[in-house]
């Protein structure tokens, strides 16, 4: 397996704001493990209230990294239990890989992951999104961007 990644400072369309600040942008890792050419993607964001930036993400990712490429992948939980004990500090980037590996298995058995976890997409939620703290007026108008 081959892990790859790449940082981003994604903009938001609004300034955020919740009770401990205002942002204008997220940074964020962006993994990739690839196996015989087929390739799976994770995120994870950088939460500044948790102290791990992007920057500690690809730190330990890089100190680990034939850690994460020689496990011998066959079933994704399994992979989560390794890398929760690779990264007990880190679990954001645990995070990152586990998406990863479940998009490279739903890609490697061909099936998307609401089958391989005997879910109804019809039951679930489109999404979700949240409002940060504003006006009313701009609240209301945010809501109104994406009903």
């Amino acid at each position: 397996m081959i892990c790859t990644y790449h940082s981003f400072n994604l903009a938001f369309r609004h300034p955020f704001t919740i009770s401990r600040g205002t942002k204008t942008h997220q940074p964020t890792l962006i993994v990739e493990l690839e196996h015989r050419g087929i390739k799976g993607y994770g995120e994870a964001p950088a939460i500044s209230y948790y102290h791990i930036p992007v920057e500690k993400m690809i730190a330990d990712l890089e100190q680990k990294r034939a850690f994460i490429e020689k496990f011998a992948f066959t079933d994704p939980e399994r992979y989560w239990h390794y890398l929760h004990h690779l990264f007990p500090e880190n679990p954001f980037l645990v995070c990152a890989l586990d998406l990863a590996a479940w998009d490279l298995f739903g890609q490697i058995r061909q099936k998307p992951l609401y089958e391989l976890w005997n879910l109804d997409p019809d039951q679930g939620p489109v999404t979700d999104f949240t409002i940060g703290i504003d006006t009313i007026d701009k609240m209301v108008a945010k809501m109104k961007e994406k009903p």
